[in-house]
């Protein structure tokens, strides 16, 4: 049995699924969206190239707040780590949390020098390199929210029951603005 409270169980599945929301919103609305040339030669294709920027900060934030440490200066976080840490799971429960934990890491790793030099901080030195932070391989981010459901599903099921499923809505959002903005082309279209 875990020592962890529904209540806190539904939070940390909600924080989360808002990750994955957000990164589903920003990968349908400007990774795998087929109208997006289109978009960019625009009249609105400065403020969607902001508003990408925008997006894709903030998913890589909700993602390295997750990987927070569970303690931090007496503060407690609510995060993956506090989750395999305080869970109180049998072992077989702790071990398969503390794999998947492990595989989330591998993208979490290579997010926070962008997080710690200037998505919290405006770090002098890293904006006067305009060094690129945050990379990562094709494809490993659909990894990571694909290993970050089952997480929540772990945790879920031990002290809820059943599966906790992410919200995909947010990708038929994103599409039925997509839709609404590519409607009318000659609305579209540069003066």
């Amino acid at each position: 049995m875990a020592a962890i409270s529904v209540t806190v169980v539904q939070e940390f599945c909600k924080l989360c699924n808002w990750a994955y929301e957000a990164w589903a919103m920003h990968r349908a609305f400007f990774d795998d969206n087929t109208n997006a040339d289109f978009l960019k030669a625009s009249q609105y294709g400065d403020s969607l190239a902001r508003l990408s920027i925008i997006t894709q900060e903030y998913v890589l934030l909700q993602i390295v707040k997750l990987h927070d440490r569970a303690v931090q200066r007496e503060q407690i976080n609510l995060t993956l780590e506090y989750m395999v840490k305080f869970g109180g799971w049998d072992e077989i429960t702790a071990g398969r949390l503390r794999k998947l934990h492990e595989d989330l890491e591998t993208l979490a790793k290579k997010l926070r020098p962008a997080r710690n030099k200037v998505l919290s901080h405006n770090d002098l030195s890293a904006i006067l390199e305009s060094s690129s932070l945050g990379e990562f391989e094709k494809g490993a981010d659909i990894k990571y929210f694909e290993a970050l459901q089952e997480f929540a599903n772990v945790v879920y099921d031990k002290v809820i029951g059943g599966p906790f499923p992410f919200n995909d809505l947010a990708v038929n959002d994103a599409n039925a603005l997509l839709a609404a903005l590519t409607d009318d082309d000659e609305r579209l279209m540069p003066n």
